[in-house]
């Protein structure tokens, strides 16, 4: 009875262990028309983290004259194109709120007062003349 307990244990403890191995997730692939999800994003987060990791580790790794010259700079050489790709990745997730909002419409001010033909000064949200809106949207 105690023996089979311990096999029940173990086979449980396996299959947790191995079940990440098996999900049937696929990577998420960065494309800039479409907006990141957060799982996206912690991909890229995750891929930059390990591949700084990696130099860090292959960098200790040459110091201690476990790899050649060739050697490390071809494996440091393809972690750091990784990190780069995660690194461009997640700048253009970062700016794509930030295109959409400086594509999208804003308010312009107007040259001249519609009611009273003042010319108002560079910053001015009124006009000094007659105290009306200057905003686009407050002449239309």
């Amino acid at each position: 009875m105690t023996i089979a307990i311990g096999i029940l244990m173990v086979i449980v403890a396996a299959a947790y262990v191995a079940a990440p191995f098996f999900a049937s997730t696929p990577a998420a692939e960065f494309s800039g028309t479409k907006p990141v999800t957060a799982s996206e994003r912690e991909h890229w987060e995750r891929q930059k983290l390990e591949a700084y990791a990696a130099i860090k580790e292959v960098e200790f790794d040459h110091q201690m004259g476990k790899l050649s010259e060739a050697d490390f700079a071809a494996i440091r050489d393809k972690y750091a194109a990784q990190a780069l790709e995660a690194i461009a990745a997640l700048d253009a997730a970062s700016a794509a709120p930030l295109r959409q909002a400086l594509t999208g419409r804003r308010a312009r001010r107007i040259a001249y007062c519609p009611s009273c033909g003042v010319s108002p000064p560079a910053r001015a949200n009124f006009c000094p003349g007659c105290g009306r809106s200057l905003r686009e949207e407050a002449v239309a």
